[in-house]
């Protein structure tokens, strides 16, 4: 965009700093131009991904199959695991800035949990329903629609938790998962210094108030990851108006805004056995118990890629590395980046080191590419 800013304002500018005021004025054109769009359309997002069709639903648990593009795809499939809490988007934010479409590019057959959003009625849900009902299902079902042998698992947060205990769970399933890639997902809990000032002290108030509420509200949650990092909130609307020219930023912006503001709730009986399974540690000492099931972290010989970020206050790096000293991966790798717990899944640096990272480390252990023969997902409902 050019146009003669001298005669416009009818000034005198330095040579040295034409270059400077002719990209400032610019950006600030830009910025109004955005701004109006945004103030007409509120919402100048693209459409959601076509790509991404419904498999299986019912009323915890719906599963997505995202259409390869290329001809070959890796024989394991990818199951992408969200956390509870928040949505799934944060896997598929824009076409433009998606964990899944990077993957698809890349030759993988993916699939998308979803774990729905709770309320008062579903106050008795547990983790064991979670990782060994709705996770277990999903997992089987990309399976059988692949029919591949074995998949990889890839969980964000909480995601990468139940990631890591579905597959060292010793069912029938212990040799179905070839690769685990688990993003800031906590696994030795005493590391946890958020829990243990925020939560700990106040037990009684924190049960009673699940209690009342069948759960934690997605309001309060919103404001917990809030405080949570201060700063990093405190930073953004100074990162909005700078960078606000660019209209590709502004999209990625409003996408991850959206998600940010649409946390779900958390029921209450799965909230109190989180509490206590931190507070107690069980998951790494081995005593934790799901359903009939011993959670042995030893069981574990997946390959194994972890991520932490070196500013997340909300999961500390340590809690993520820690997994390494528990589980029997022969092929185990960890990567620790500077960004905060959101950041490292949602933001545009994350595309580079985060996401290529993942997809080079899987193209190494997936399996030889093959002819796609994917088929349209049938809708199912129960």
């Amino acid at each position: 965009m050019l146009f003669n800013y001298k005669k416009l304002l009818n000034l005198e500018i330095p040579k040295d700093f034409e270059p400077l005021i002719q990209d400032q004025l610019e950006k600030t054109l830009l910025r109004a131009i955005n701004g109006l769009e945004i103030a007409i359309k509120k919402d100048i997002r693209p459409p959601s991904n076509i790509n991404k069709k419904l498999l299986y639903q019912e009323k915890y648990l719906s599963l997505y199959h995202y259409l390869p593009k290329n001809k070959n795809v890796y024989s394991t499939p990818v199951v992408l695991v969200p956390p509870l809490m928040i949505t799934n988007d944060i896997f598929d934010l824009v076409q433009e800035h998606s964990l899944a479409n990077t993957l698809i590019e890349n030759g993988f057959n993916v699939y998308l949990v979803d774990f729905g959003k709770p309320d008062q009625d579903d106050a008795h849900l547990k983790i064991d329903d979670y990782v060994l009902n709705f996770l277990y299902r999903a997992v089987h079902m990309s399976k059988k629609h692949s029919n591949a042998d074995h998949m990889t698992l890839l969980g964000y947060c909480l995601g990468g938790t139940f990631s890591t205990i579905y597959a060292s769970v010793s069912l029938d399933i212990k040799n179905d998962i070839k690769n685990v890639i688990n993003i800031a997902g906590p696994i030795d809990l005493k590391h946890l210094s958020f829990f243990n000032l925020l939560f700990k002290p106040f037990k009684k108030e924190w049960f009673a108030l699940a209690d009342k509420f069948g759960g934690l509200p997605k309001e309060l949650l919103t404001f917990i990851f809030k405080i949570a990092d201060p700063v990093s909130h405190l930073r953004r609307p100074f990162h909005l108006i700078n960078k606000a020219w660019d209209r590709d930023f502004l999209i990625k912006y409003q996408a991850l805004g959206d998600f940010f503001n649409n946390f779900q709730s958390l029921p209450a009986t799965t909230f109190k056995q989180c509490f206590e399974i931190i507070s107690s540690n069980d998951l790494v000492s081995g005593k934790l118990k799901l359903l009939d099931q011993n959670i042995n972290l030893s069981n574990l010989q997946a390959n194994y890629l972890a991520f932490g970020g070196s500013k997340d206050t909300f999961i500390p790096p340590d809690s993520v590395r820690a997994v390494q000293k528990h589980i029997s991966s022969k092929d185990f790798q960890y990567m620790e980046f500077p960004f905060g717990h959101l950041s490292i899944m949602g933001s545009e640096r994350a595309k580079n080191t985060v996401w290529k990272t993942c997809v080079d480390w899987l193209k190494e252990r997936s399996g030889e590419l093959k002819c796609n023969d994917a088929i349209n997902g049938v809708v199912k409902s129960t």
